[in-house]
């Protein structure tokens, strides 16, 4: 929960946000310190520098993140694909099945997805973000959880194996959620 975004914060109200059960001193609540996480939930609190109690309006210590509902498209052959995404694993190709609700990544600057599917050879998931960011620590499909250190990156697109489509067929709808 969000601290709030005028009035008197409480060193009780960082304690609480930060969870620091001990005493609590200003000189600790750097962001990326100890208890403040380095994002961009955190925007008004200084790395380093002079701080104060007005660095924590509004300021949230959980990460944010982005969610979008994707809907399954198939291809079939020898090589079977299920997702969003082109046939094959060329990267920079517009998508030409499946479809998402909103492919513009806000957490990540504007970024957009270009893939992300399932490829029968090698079991291999595939995940395409333009420009490559590697500003996001794990993203969530249809329950399964892949983290971008785990996964193989090749220009714009990270790999990993798995497939987070079991179950789910042409048309069937699922969550995508990526976390910073």
């Amino acid at each position: 929960m969000a601290l709030q975004g005028s009035g008197a914060i409480s060193f009780n109200n960082l304690r609480t946000e930060y969870s620091n059960s001990g005493s609590i001193a200003l000189s600790e609540m750097y962001k990326g310190g100890s208890f403040v996480a380095n994002h961009s939930n955190n925007p008004n609190v200084p790395t380093s520098g002079a701080i104060a109690m007005s660095n924590f309006y509004g300021a949230n210590n959980t990460a944010p993140s982005w969610s979008m509902t994707l809907t399954v498209g198939v291809v079939s052959g020898k090589i079977q694909e299920i997702g969003y995404g082109a046939f094959s694993t060329a990267q920079n190709q517009n998508p030409t099945y499946g479809s998402v609700s909103d492919n513009s990544v806000d957490i990540l600057s504007g970024a957009f997805f270009r893939q992300c599917k399932h490829v029968s050879v090698g079991n291999t998931f595939f995940l395409e973000i333009d420009g490559g960011s590697t500003s996001w620590t794990s993203i969530v499909v249809n329950g399964t959880t892949f983290n971008r250190t785990s996964m193989t990156k090749s220009t714009d697109a990270f790999t990993s194996t798995g497939n987070p489509f079991t179950g789910l067929s042409n048309g069937n709808t699922c969550t995508i959620t990526m976390n910073t």
